[in-house]
């Protein structure tokens, strides 16, 4: 028995993908894979948008548009020109992701996401490119989630209700549509009548077809103008959302079409940290891995960690990775945070440590233990129960 035991010790507690991973020295670069581009650029509104429509998939649009925000705020479609970041992903095959949204600071400040990318990118990819579901929580520009998708994963990004409109903005902006819209009317009729979007277009346009999905590019009162995605029917056009009655000719869709050019999807979901709401989660099947950057700092958050790590353990499968990166500061609560992991069974360990702007960014993965990990650790449990007892034995005896 003491032989068993003695062998599983040695064995390695993280027996898969992450086991021969290798803590790199602290480093100051930002991120191994990614390049930045911090410009000026005119960001364009709906009625400036242009789309090609190809085998009844959209092509990826101009990366100098973007869907309709003009109801966000800023200076979105008035032609001005703004500050935006192109990030080129070097690992996805250079693909160019745009940041029309993001906080006024210093590149070096987003440490704990670069050093997240970076081991996903090292050590996840093969999942990824393999259609991987991942679930980003506290997202905010969503970067992460966003690298992930460009590499083929099916990505859900989720924050605070007031929060998840940066993260829409910006996966808009880089090709994946965010609202969407499906014809649940016209069956019998062929599909719903057409309106010409632009007043000087001469002629009928056909039918939009029943089950075809588009992307809103602006809704007013009960006419939605669109964008195709998928089905038959005019590239761009308005609709009436609803008939005369009241009854539903379109309704919004969680339903994220493949984009021909762009890799993935993308869809964002309003989420507080409850093990209730991260359930809704799990209706579109399990998750693969779970992504989190610097969400835990009791100062600025208090013990929220608690409740997301609920959401841990419900999003949780037995084959789920989850990764997870932090600054360190000063009573941050992160070792608090590891060891309620480590009580409700999850088993840790430490992918990377970097310095960026001299600050210490530390990456994680947890995952659930695995029945014969279980078992190990109750023979080791009780083996070390044996010996206590043979200690007060012999304690006894010299007495």
């Amino acid at each position: 028995r003491f032989q068993l035991c003695s062998a599983l010790c040695l064995q390695d507690p993280m027996p898969r993908a992450s086991q021969n991973a290798v803590i790199p020295e602290p480093s100051s670069w930002p991120c191994r894979h990614l390049l930045f581009d911090v410009h000026e650029a005119v960001v364009l509104g709906s009625s400036q948008r242009t789309s090609s429509q190809t085998g009844g998939r959209t092509s990826s649009p101009s990366r100098e548009t973007s869907p309709s925000r003009e109801s966000r705020g800023g200076t979105v479609g008035t032609g001005e020109p703004s500050k935006v970041i192109d990030v080129t992903f070097l690992v996805a095959g250079d693909r160019k992701l745009r940041l029309e949204r993001f906080p006024p600071r210093d590149l070096l400040t987003w440490g704990p996401c670069f050093a997240l990318i970076d081991v996903v990118a090292d050590q996840f990819r093969r999942e990824l490119i393999g259609g991987a579901r991942v679930v980003e929580l506290g997202c905010g520009l969503g970067l992460p989630g966003l690298l992930c998708a460009s590499l083929g994963a099916n990505v859900t990004v989720t924050d605070l209700p007031d929060m998840v409109g940066s993260v829409e903005y910006n996966a808009a902006a880089c090709g994946w549509p965010q609202r969407v819209w499906k014809v649940v009317g016209g069956k019998n009729a062929g599909g719903l009548d057409v309106e010409p979007a632009d007043s000087n277009h001469k002629g009928t346009l056909p039918k939009l077809a029943y089950e075809a999905t588009v992307e809103e590019l602006n809704l007013s009162e009960n006419s939605l103008t669109f964008r195709r995605l998928t089905g038959k029917g005019p590239d761009t056009g308005s609709v009436q959302v609803k008939r005369f009655g009241g009854a539903d000719l379109m309704q919004r869709t969680q339903e994220r079409p493949l984009v021909d050019g762009v890799a993935g999807t993308v869809r964002t979901v309003a989420l507080k940290w409850d093990a209730e709401d991260a359930a809704e989660l799990l209706d579109d099947g399990g998750v693969d891995i779970i992504l989190c950057s610097d969400c835990v700092n009791e100062p600025l958050y208090g013990q929220s960690w608690v409740e997301l790590a609920d959401c841990f353990e419900v999003l949780c499968g037995p084959r789920t990775s989850v990764l997870f990166s932090l600054q360190r500061r000063l009573e941050d609560g992160f070792d608090g945070f590891l060891e309620h992991l480590r009580d409700s069974g999850f088993l840790l360990q430490r992918m990377a440590s970097q310095s960026h702007g001299g600050k210490e960014v530390l990456v994680f993965c947890a995952r659930r233990r695995t029945a014969s990990e279980r078992f190990a650790e109750l023979l080791i449990r009780r083996a070390n129960e044996i010996v206590e007892r043979e200690r007060a034995k012999a304690a006894s005896f010299r007495r």
